[in-house]
């Protein structure tokens, strides 16, 4: 009788205990069948998204170039490897690619990145890119918060005001509950992208220095610091006639899903510009000129839950300082954009998925209505005022090249009469998710999004209204 309570008792601490059951068992005792749901290592993963995307509008989403419809279809691949397992992994490989074909002046909100070739020639029809490839370390000195990464990395927030864009960098990088942040040191080298590999002639041989500190400071609320340092080491060229080495410096503020009477979620940043420009004329003639500027952007919105289709409210506005000349002012460089990630959902610009900004000469200030008519389903509307700071400054939006020439050489001959106004924009957004559907063990999701941009051009701008339609749709499994 002994012997058989044994043997019972092994067999019940196998099943609840795994391999310290099986070693009390006597060893006749058979070994227990795995647990249904327990957790199996993974070793490494495949993750697939494949976007389609089609509209009508001015090519590349300058204002002033001529319309016609574009397309795009993108399949994105992504495989991460882990040592020993994934749970918790001390080495990490990483790789995503793009496999597209373009006509050649497609934006996608829905893409997780929409990075612009500043100065370079945009690659068409069928293309390959390699948008990520990186080896991190984890758990340094036994920490799970800290890790080390080395490769081609992207860098986003929020807002990209400081950094949105894929470079090849060392990361230092730190994250806790209640705090986060990272140091890193980088330079692109080349688009590792199949049509245009090099670089443009203003991408060349910058070195950046960068780092965040972020805390939350209390629940749902968090603030941060942010520091890049650019150094531009390039030769004087007449197609790069614009060198900045300096500092850019900044703080933030958010708070999502808050108790507050007044408003439920906010988000502040601001930003300040210091450092020299050398500056080339046509003539390989070189001058120095010290320059600063500062940005500022903000938002604050009010969600009501309790009313039919849950509205949101929010107030938005922007600001720069105001340039003196051509060299001078807040300006954003090559790796940063004017860009919002939203995480799940859409992504889409400052002011528009279709007009662009360069937060520079500039200052608006807008209103937005978001509604969610189902659960899984979100419809938007923007309306924003658009003004210069400086009448004779350069536009902070896309233009066509023509445009941008014609309208510098007649501020220059004094012959320019237009205001301070670049124009009234009106976006609107339908954003709808598929209920995801389990396959194998993993989940099948489908989203899509129509767009429509419009602008009202106000005097600045002498090219006139201008407006832009697309749809999209993406599968990620």
């Amino acid at each position: 009788m002994i012997v058989r309570r044994t043997i019972l008792t092994g067999v019940v601490l196998s099943t609840l205990s795994g391999s310290w059951g099986t070693a009390c068992a006597e060893p006749q005792t058979p070994t227990p069948a795995p647990v249904p749901g327990a957790y199996e290592p993974i070793g490494h993963e495949w993750r697939h998204k494949l976007s389609v995307q089609a509209g009508y509008g001015p090519e590349d989403s300058a204002i002033g170039n001529d319309r016609d419809d574009f397309h795009s279809i993108t399949y994105e691949p992504t495989f991460t490897w882990y040592s020993p397992e994934k749970r918790w992994s001390r080495w990490m490989i990483f790789a995503r690619a793009n496999l597209t074909y373009d006509s050649g002046n497609a934006t996608n909100s829905l893409a997780s990145d929409d990075f612009d070739y500043v100065d370079t020639e945009r690659p068409e029809y069928f293309y390959a890119e390699a948008r990520e490839f990186y080896v991190q370390r984890n758990l340094l000195g036994d920490d799970p918060r800290f890790s080390l990464s080395l490769g081609r990395q992207a860098f986003s927030d929020r807002y990209g005001l400081f950094w949105d864009d894929s470079i090849e960098s060392l990361r230092l990088k730190y994250d806790d509950s209640f705090s986060r942040g990272f140091v890193a040191i980088g330079q692109k080298f080349w688009n590792y992208n199949s049509d245009v590999n090099s670089l443009g002639d203003r991408e060349e041989k910058i070195l950046y220095a960068m780092g965040e500190y972020a805390l939350r400071w209390h629940a749902n609320h968090w603030s941060g610091l942010r520091l890049l340092y650019e150094r531009d080491y390039s030769d004087n060229d007449p197609d790069d006639p614009q060198d900045f080495t300096g500092w850019r410096a900044g703080v933030f503020f958010s708070g999502d899903d808050l108790d507050f009477t007044a408003f439920s979620d906010y988000h502040l940043e601001l930003a300040f510009l210091e450092g020299d420009i050398d500056a080339t004329d046509n003539q390989l003639a070189r001058s120095r000129h010290h320059t600063s500027g500062a940005a500022l952007v903000g938002e604050i919105g009010k969600r009501f839950h309790e009313v039919t289709w849950q509205p949101r409210v929010a107030l938005r506005v922007g600001m720069t300082d105001k340039p003196a000349d051509e060299n001078d002012g807040f300006h954003l460089n090559g790796i940063q954009s004017d860009r919002i990630v939203n995480p799940g959902s859409y992504n889409t610009r400052l002011v528009s998925s279709f007009v662009r900004l360069n937060m520079r000469n500039l200052t608006y200030y807008g209103a937005s209505l978001e509604l969610r008519p189902t659960p899984r389903s979100a419809l938007d509307l923007r309306v924003t005022d658009l003004r210069l700071r400086n009448p004779d400054g350069d536009l902070p939006i896309r233009t066509s090249q023509e445009e941008r020439d014609a309208r510098r050489t007649q501020i220059r001959a004094g012959t320019f009469n237009g205001g301070r106004s670049v124009g009234q924009i009106v976006d609107v957004n339908y954003y709808w998710r598929m209920f995801p559907l389990a396959y194998e063990g993993r989940h099948l999701n489908l989203s899509g999004l129509i767009n429509l941009g419009y602008l009202k051009a106000g005097s600045a701008v002498p090219s006139g209204d201008d407006y832009q339609l697309s749809l999209g749709l993406i599968a990620t499994y």
